[in-house]
């Protein structure tokens, strides 16, 4: 049994044919369920309770990033409760990308259009991958990222890039299109129990650019420096800083990363 927790932006008119193939081919691969509207008001822990109580298994975020990443920690959640962390690690997770923006969730699941992910939803291949965990409090699935200023704390040392373009990562999967990977097996592998922690720099970043180091310019980032880790410590000068783990967050540092291996099942649509 499946349930759709379905973004409020995706029911714009912009999105109405969008939606159509969704129903569409939701009916046509008999894979139709529950869907939920994600509203600001919406309890989506509270639709998430109702759902394991009928049975259901089989959660999908429609939209992006944001979606998928409200969803999964909504699932997570109360992870410390030992009952429902022994139920809550039966379901399986999913995602169908609206739009084409803020998509990396999707692709690394190797979903590249809504079309495809109904498709792999219908074959209902799985895998088990590892997930990130913020500060005990925020899980991520492909990467954060951190502003320019900050610094790798390892045990005896610290580690940051000399040039004024750059930013630090903790990378699940691989986020930077510049990287050739010649050894995926070594590097950004989604179920190694290992993240890639990477200072990259941007060569030709604009002076705004430079002192915000955004998300919006990452795809020109090289990395210089990667580090494969299993827990890591993110050091800056500021008290709170902003990140982007798959969505938007507000952080305290220093921020504290650690990898929680196999820890999410997903339905992919390749060998991951």
């Amino acid at each position: 049994m499946y349930a759709y927790f379905i973004d409020d932006w995706v029911y714009n008119r912009k999105h109405h044919r969008q939606m159509d193939k969704l129903d569409l081919g939701l009916t046509q691969n008999g894979i139709s369920g529950r869907k939920f509207k994600l509203g600001r008001l919406h309890n989506i822990e509270r639709s998430i309770e109702e759902c394991f109580s009928t049975g259901i298994k089989t959660f999908v975020a429609v939209g992006n990033d944001e979606t998928a990443s409200k969803l999964l920690n909504s699932l997570l959640k109360g992870e410390e409760d030992k009952k429902k962390k022994e139920e809550n690690q039966k379901f399986t997770f999913a995602v169908i990308p609206v739009d084409d923006s803020s998509q990396c969730i999707a692709s690394s699941l190797g979903s590249k259009s809504l079309q495809e992910a109904i498709k792999f939803l219908a074959v209902h291949k799985t895998n088990k991958i590892d997930v990130g965990l913020i500060n005990n409090r925020h899980y991520f699935i492909t990467a954060a990222v951190f502003p320019k200023d900050s610094s790798l704390s390892f045990q005896s040392y610290t580690v940051s890039s000399l040039k004024s373009g750059h930013h630090i990562s903790v990378c699940n999967s691989n986020i930077y299109k510049k990287l050739d990977i010649k050894d995926k097996k070594t590097r950004f592998d989604i179920r190694d129990g290992l993240f890639d922690a990477v200072i990259a720099y941007h060569p030709d970043l604009s002076l705004m650019e430079k002192l915000r180091s955004s998300k919006a310019s990452i795809d020109a980032f090289i990395p210089e420096s990667i580090f494969p880790i299993k827990d890591i410590t993110i050091k800056n000068k500021q008290k709170t800083i902003s990140i982007f783990a798959d969505t938007d967050k507000q952080m305290s540092t220093p921020v504290h990363l650690e990898v929680v291996p196999s820890l999410l099942s997903v339905v992919v649509g390749h060998d991951l």
